[in-house]
């Protein structure tokens, strides 16, 4: 999710929420039925929301722009912006079940598609339902949304989150090597066969002068492309049933594994940095989303653009949505409201456009002048929803990401395939019990 996924492609930091239940003098406005009708809150309420937020400094400089806003529409709302790092979505999400059942839950809370499921297992979120249909300004931001992102929020035809940024898996690869290895831009619908050639042939030297082709993004979101390319994925459609042991998983898996080991066209990934080789000149391709591309810039880094992932079996890649929800306890629903709102709106939606951590959700933003200067494809990035589907992300997502990483090891280091995944796939089986 932002970084979704930022953090869909790797954990980062610790969970320390002391979120504070909401308080306020003024009764504010409820939530609406779905067949009711929805005022928002006077604007001389006075009250007190809480909001639980993570990412990076970057990010934070957007969710306080957001707060300070806020604060000049509803100045005798107070917000407690509680903005932290956080080590495991299921601590994060453990964390805020624990706080809603002593009645301590956050109003807002932010949360991306690896702890959705989680939190939906939980009842952790209200619906949204009433506010989408009835208010007008909902009404149009939905529709400026992806259904695709709206679709992983959605449990029973209810909407419990709305997303405000997302990340993809695409290909990086370096234009400059590929124009001096007279390498044309592959075609978008390129194959495995096709992206293997391309990585045999700007694999060269030796030692601490050889580059490769491809530097392998080592983590379960960045491997999750190849999975899905192939027709397959670690776990069942409907996230109840893990399918370590497919045969179709293990052939990926194996695939991938070949790209070192056999064909050497990719370093041992234990030790090297895809995001580091590659703008280095040390690997011509990588995979990664759009959480790169502010490195980049701030590297002076440009020789860059992006392919679809490679397919296999089908065209596919991997998304994670960044969200805010509302909580089932909130005693502001509707002072709640307004502020993830404005945290989704298009002058949000432009800073995170002009970020460059992660895509985002609305098209209007996602087609932006300034969006689109850089790369030369940059409109892939959001374009690649229609062929992309939500990280595999069950309730017990806190076992099946380490398990799954375990398994990677063991087969990047040699040892058998369909043993390393059995056990993953045991470790996996009993968490879902």
């Amino acid at each position: 999710m932002r970084k979704s996924l930022r953090i869909t492609m790797a954990a980062a930091a610790t969970s320390a929420l002391l979120a504070l239940t909401a308080c306020g003098g003024t009764q504010t406005a409820s939530a609406p039925a779905a067949d009711g009708s929805y005022t928002a809150p006077a604007k001389d309420v006075t009250a007190t929301i809480s909001v639980s937020n993570w990412g990076d400094p970057g990010d934070k400089a957007v969710y306080d722009n957001v707060a300070a806003r806020f604060k000049e529409k509803y100045p005798n709302v107070t917000v407690n912006n509680n903005f932290t790092p956080i080590t495991t979505w299921t601590e994060y999400v453990n964390k805020l079940v624990t706080q809603a059942a002593a009645g301590q839950a956050p109003d807002v809370i932010n949360i991306a598609t690896e702890g959705v499921q989680l939190g939906l297992d939980n009842e952790l979120f209200a619906s949204m339902d009433g506010f989408l249909k009835n208010d007008p300004e909902a009404q149009s931001l939905e529709k400026d949304i992806d259904p695709k992102l709206l679709d992983g929020f959605r449990k029973d035809g209810s909407t419990y989150l709305m997303p405000n940024t997302f990340n993809t898996m695409v290909i990086y690869y370096n234009t400059k090597m590929f124009k001096d290895a007279g390498i044309e831009r592959p075609s978008d619908d390129w194959t495995w066969d096709d992206f293997l050639a391309i990585s045999k042939k700007l694999t060269t030297g030796s030692g601490a002068n050889k580059v490769y082709g491809f530097a392998l993004p080592y983590y379960s979101f960045g491997i999750t492309p190849w999975l899905y390319s192939n027709g397959t994925s670690m776990m069942s459609e409907d996230l109840k049933t893990s399918q370590l042991t497919d045969p179709k998983v293990q052939e990926t898996m194996g695939w991938v594994r070949d790209l070192v080991t056999k064909h050497g066209v990719a370093p041992q990934p234990k030790g090297s940095d895809p995001y580091q080789l590659f703008p280095a000149g040390k690997a011509a391709m990588t995979g990664a989303g759009h959480f790169v591309t502010g490195g980049f810039k701030a590297a002076g880094f440009s020789d860059y653009d992006i392919l679809p992932w490679p397919k296999n079996a089908t065209k596919a890649t991997v998304f994670g949505a960044g969200a805010f929800a509302i909580s089932k306890t909130s005693k502001n629903p509707g002072l709640s409201w307004e502020f993830i709102k404005m945290l989704t709106d298009q002058q949000t939606q432009k800073k995170w456009a002009d970020a460059g951590s992660a895509v985002p959700s609305t098209k209007t933003a996602a087609s932006s002048k300034e969006f689109l200067a850089a790369p030369a494809h940059a409109g892939e990035f959001y374009n690649s929803l229609s062929y992309a589907k939500p990280v595999a992300a069950p309730g017990a997502y806190n076992v099946l990401d380490p398990a799954f990483m375990r398994a990677m090891d063991e087969i990047m280091s040699g040892q058998d395939v369909a043993g390393s995944l059995e056990k993953a796939n045991k470790d996996v089986e009993e968490a879902l019990k």
